[in-house]
């Protein structure tokens, strides 16, 4: 694993006690998708959107070591709906639905 793709994890897993403390403890389906395998010589994006499947319009986009929260029981398929997240290191309110292929989970 590269140095930066470690620092981005390590970000990540020490932001997520601060937040889970502040919401209160979490349950056992809520986790999140850590971004990881997008093609940077590609369009390297992972789109988020409106309804579960690509036929749905596009309403954000995250890269490789942004974060996106969810409900485990509110996923259809491949597809879950992020409730929150960790987008360019900052808290993002972000809405929608976006595909799990390029998803390392976490608690």
């Amino acid at each position: 694993m590269g140095r930066i793709a470690s620092c981005m994890i390590v970000a990540c897993a020490a932001l997520m006690p601060a937040l889970a403390s502040a919401q209160g403890a979490a349950e056992p389906w809520e986790g999140g998708c850590l971004v990881r395998g997008l093609d940077p010589g590609g369009d390297g994006f992972l789109s988020v959107r409106r309804g579960p499947g690509s036929e749905n319009a596009e309403i954000a986009r995250v890269r490789n070591g942004d974060a996106l929260f969810l409900d485990h029981r509110k996923c259809q398929g491949k597809w879950c709906l992020a409730e929150g997240g960790v987008v360019g290191g900052r808290q993002a309110d972000i809405r929608g639905w976006f595909h799990t292929g390029w998803c390392e989970f976490y608690p």
